[in-house]
Formats: C-alpha cells, sequence, structure tokens
C-alpha cells in the first residue's frame, strides 16, 4: 500500500489502520479489545506506532519528575499483530 493510498483509506473511507514496520494493520476490530484502552488505538489511527509498540517513546507525559518510559509490546501482542496485518506498506511506491 502506496502512502497516498494509506491515506485515502484512512481520511477519505474512514478506515481504521496503522502502520507498525513496514505493514499495514486494521484495528477496527481489535479497538475494544486493547489491554490499553480504546483511546490509545483511537488516538494513533493513521499513524506509525513502531515507537510505542517497541517502547521506545511513553505516549503519556512524566509531570516533569522522572523519564517516562515506554511500553515494550510481549510476544502474544506481536501475535496479535499477525492477524491484523491487511497490508504491505510501501510509502515509495
Amino acid at each position: 500500500m502506496t502512502a497516498e493510498k494509506f491515506e485515502e483509506e484512512v481520511y477519505r473511507n474512514g478506515k481504521k489502520l496503522m502502520i507498525l514496520d513496514e505493514f499495514v494493520l486494521d484495528v477496527a476490530d481489535f479497538i475494544c479489545w486493547h489491554p490499553g484502552g480504546k483511546f490509545v488505538i483511537e488516538h494513533n489511527v493513521g499513524r506509525d506506532i513502531s515507537k510505542f509498540f517497541y517502547g521506545g517513546y511513553a505516549q503519556d507525559g512524566n509531570g516533569g519528575r522522572t523519564p517516562a518510559r515506554g511500553y515494550v509490546h510481549s510476544y502474544y501482542a506481536k501475535r496479535i499483530v499477525n492477524d491484523l496485518i491487511v497490508s504491505r506498506y510501501d510509502p515509495s511506491a
């Protein structure tokens, strides 16, 4: 899926898509099942979520006290992702 097609599907057609690595995920059926709540998924529709998924970034703040740490997803979460893949993402195509 090209970047143009991805944006069309998300912003014109209302699909609940995300990018993880080089894959496009359709998270529409997973939103209500996400352990962190549906806000986390809804807030990131149309985005590359790799930095969140692998723990390189914490979405919420830390009040300026100690460095915020990201959450690293489990092996089980990675298996769920395999079921959500709908396309390979190729922004240069």
